[in-house]
C-alpha cells in the first residue's frame, strides 16, 4: 500500500516484518558485517549503517550482560583453593585445621576428631574426679584439662600446656611443658603435639586414674 517502491526505502524503516531476517542473524554473523563493512569502505546509506550498529549492540547485550553477571558472582565466590595463612576463627577452628584463603567458610584440612567412645571414656574420668570428694589443684587441673579437650579447645589447651604457638595453622605446637600443677603432662603435650584427640584421651584418662 506504500507509494514508494519497497526497494527505495531504508531497510532500517522497513516494518518489523520484513527486518526480521538481519535481527536474526546470530552475533558473530552481524560482527562479521559489520567489519566488512567498515574494511571494505563500502558507502551505505546513513540509516543502514547505523541500523546494522544498532542490531550487533542489541544482540551482544545478552552476552554482555551474562559476562557481567557472571563476574559479580565470581567476587561474591572466590574459588576457594589456596590455603589460608591465617588461623581459622570460632566454631570452624574446632572442626578444621587450615580454611581456603578469603573463605572461612571452606575447609581445606580438617582436624581428627573425638570419638563417641573418646568422649564417654573422658566424661568418667571427670566425673570421677568431682566424685571423690576431696579437690586439690592437681584433681581440679585434670579436670580443666579434660574440659578443654571435651570442647575442642584446641588453641586454649595448647596455651594451657605452655606449647610454642606455629607459624602456620597445619604446624603442631611445640615445646610444651612437661608438667602443670604438679601434674605429669608429658604424655599429654606429646598428644597435643600430634593434634591427635584420641591420644589426648589415653594421656588424661591415665592421668586422672592416678590422682
Amino acid at each position: 500500500n506504500s507509494r514508494f517502491p519497497a526497494a527505495a526505502v531504508p531497510a532500517c524503516l522497513l516494518p518489523a516484518r520484513r527486518r526480521l531476517p538481519v535481527l536474526r542473524m546470530k552475533l558473530p554473523q552481524l560482527l562479521a558485517a559489520l567489519l566488512l563493512v567498515v574494511a571494505s569502505g563500502l558507502r551505505l546509506p546513513p540509516l543502514s549503517r547505523r541500523g546494522v550498529i544498532g542490531a550487533a549492540f542489541a544482540a551482544s547485550a545478552p552476552a554482555l550482560r551474562a559476562v557481567a553477571a557472571y563476574g559479580e558472582a565470581a567476587n561474591q565466590a572466590p574459588p576457594a583453593l589456596v590455603p589460608s595463612p591465617f588461623y581459622p576463627t570460632g566454631e570452624m577452628a574446632k572442626t578444621c585445621e587450615v580454611v581456603a584463603a578469603g573463605r572461612e567458610d571452606v575447609c581445606l584440612k580438617p582436624l581428627k576428631m573425638l570419638s563417641a567412645y573418646d568422649e564417654m571414656r573422658l566424661r568418667k574420668a571427670s566425673d570421677a574426679l568431682k566424685a571423690a570428694g576431696s579437690s586439690t589443684p592437681a584433681s581440679d587441673e585434670a579436670v580443666r584439662l579434660i574440659g578443654l579437650v571435651e570442647a575442642k579447645e584446641w588453641a586454649t589447651l595448647a596455651g594451657e600446656l605452655g606449647c610454642t604457638q606455629p607459624k602456620t595453622p597445619d604446624a603442631a605446637p611445640k615445646k610444651c611443658v612437661t608438667s602443670v600443677a604438679g601434674l605429669d603432662v608429658a604424655k599429654l603435650a606429646a598428644a597435643v603435639s600430634k593434634k591427635d584427640p584420641a591420644l589426648m584421651t589415653d594421656a588424661l584418662v591415665k592421668l586422672a586414674a592416678s590422682l
